[in-house]
C-alpha cells in the first residue's frame, strides 16, 4: 500500500493509505463514477480494522479508501499537545484533495466518529453522509478517561530506558486495558491479529522521544474534542446513522441516544440502530450485521446508477499484514460465527 505526503499543522508527514475499487484491492486512483467511502479508524489500533469492510463483497461496489492516521500504523507524521479531531478532519480532507475524492461517505468507529462528525461541520459539502459506530458524549466520562490514563501510565512506565522486569510486564496491563475497552474481553483470530498488530506498531510509534504520544493520541485528543453547539451541527446537510454496540463497555446507550436528541435539534437527518452482544469496536466481532448496516444506509444515500453488481470475490489489502500475527484467510469467514 503506497503513502501520500501531506503538509500538516504540524509539518509534512507520510501518511500510509489503501484505495479499494470494485476491481482492484490496492489502486492509484478511485473510480469516479461510483460512490467513495472514507473509513477513519479508532485510537490504539490502524486501517487494519477495516479488514472486513474490504473483503465484503457488497461495501467493495463503493470505492473504499483509508488512512492510517498520524501516530499509528506505518504513518509517519509528528503529534503536539493541540492534537484533536479537527486536526485530525483537516487531515484526512487534504488526503481528499490529493486523491481528487471530491465528495465522499464517511464510516468512523468510536472516535474516527468523531472525526467523521467535524469532517461534515467543516466541509459540509463534500461529505454525503455519516456513519458513527460506538460514538461517546461530547465530553469524556470521568471512568472513561480513568481507564484510558492507566493504559498510558502503564505503557510508559514499561517503556521506560531504566524500566525493570516487573515495570516491563506493565506493558502486558496496557494490553489488556485496552483489549477489555475495544473487545469486552471477546478473544477470536482477528482480534488476536489486530492486538498483535497493533501492539508492534505502537512499540515502534510510541517510543524513546515520542513515548508520550500515547498520552497525546489517547487523552489530549479527547481534552481537545470541541463541545458542539446546536448552532454548530446545523451546518452539517447529510444523514446520520448512529450505531450503538449493546456490549460497549466505555460508552452505554444514553450517549447515543443523547447525541441523537442533539443532531434532531439542529434539523439533521439523524437515526440509531443497534447491534445486540457487539463490543465497543463491533465492527471487527460482529461483521455481518456492521457490513450490512453499512452498505444498507450508504446505498440509500447514494446514485447508485453507475454501480456495478458485487464482485465475485473480495480481497482485503490487509491481510498480509494481519498474516504474520496468525491470521488466516479463512479466519475472515468465520469471525462471526465462533
Amino acid at each position: 500500500m503506497p503513502r501520500i505526503e501531506l503538509e500538516t499543522s504540524s509539518g509534512r508527514g507520510s501518511f500510509y493509505y489503501n484505495i479499494a475499487t470494485p476491481t482492484e484491492t490496492s489502486a492509484s486512483a478511485i473510480m469516479q463514477a461510483i460512490p467513495t467511502i472514507v473509513l477513519i479508524h479508532p485510537v490504539y489500533t490502524a486501517s487494519v480494522i477495516f479488514h472486513l469492510y474490504y473483503a465484503n463483497p457488497e461495501l467493495r461496489r463503493f470505492n473504499l479508501v483509508s488512512m492510517d492516521l498520524r501516530g499509528h500504523g506505518w504513518t509517519s507524521a509528528t503529534v503536539d499537545d493541540s492534537y484533536g479531531s479537527e486536526i485530525v478532519a483537516d487531515d484526512v480532507l487534504k488526503l481528499m484533495n490529493t486523491l481528487k475524492i471530491d465528495t465522499c461517505h464517511v464510516a468512523g468507529i468510536a472516535t474516527g466518529g468523531s472525526i467523521a462528525l467535524q469532517m461534515a461541520v467543516a466541509a459540509p459539502e463534500r461529505i454525503l453522509s455519516i456513519f458513527m459506530m460506538s460514538p461517546g458524549p461530547q465530553v469524556e466520562p470521568i471512568e472513561g478517561m480513568q481507564g484510558r490514563r492507566e493504559i498510558a501510565r502503564y505503557w510508559i512506565q514499561a517503556r521506560q530506558p531504566d524500566a525493570s522486569e516487573a515495570d516491563k510486564k506493565a506493558a502486558d496491563d496496557a494490553i489488556y486495558g485496552t483489549l477489555q475497552l475495544a473487545y469486552s474481553n471477546i478473544d477470536i483470530p482477528l482480534v488476536r491479529a489486530i492486538r498483535d498488530y497493533s501492539v508492534q506498531k505502537a512499540e515502534e510509534n510510541w517510543t524513546g522521544v515520542n513515548l508520550h504520544w500515547i498520552e497525546v493520541l489517547t487523552l489530549k485528543f479527547l481534552d481537545n474534542q470541541p463541545v458542539y453547539t446546536v448552532e454548530t451541527l446545523e451546518r452539517i446537510r447529510c444523514p446520520v446513522l448512529l450505531v450503538h454496540c449493546t456490549a460497549d463497555v466505555v460508552y452505554p446507550k444514553i450517549y447515543a441516544e443523547e447525541l441523537l436528541d442533539l443532531f434532531h435539534s439542529a434539523n439533521v437527518d439523524a437515526s440509531l440502530e443497534i447491534i445486540e452482544g457487539a463490543p465497543h469496536w463491533g465492527s471487527v466481532t460482529h461483521p455481518d450485521e456492521t457490513n450490512e448496516m453499512l452498505y444498507n444506509f450508504v446505498i440509500a444515500h447514494c446514485d447508485a446508477s453507475n454501480m456495478t453488481p458485487p464482485p465475485n470475490g473480495a480481497e482485503s489489502p490487509f491481510l498480509n499484514d494481519l498474516a504474520p500475527y496468525g491470521l488466516l484467510d479463512t479466519d475472515s469467514d468465520l469471525e462471526h460465527s465462533e
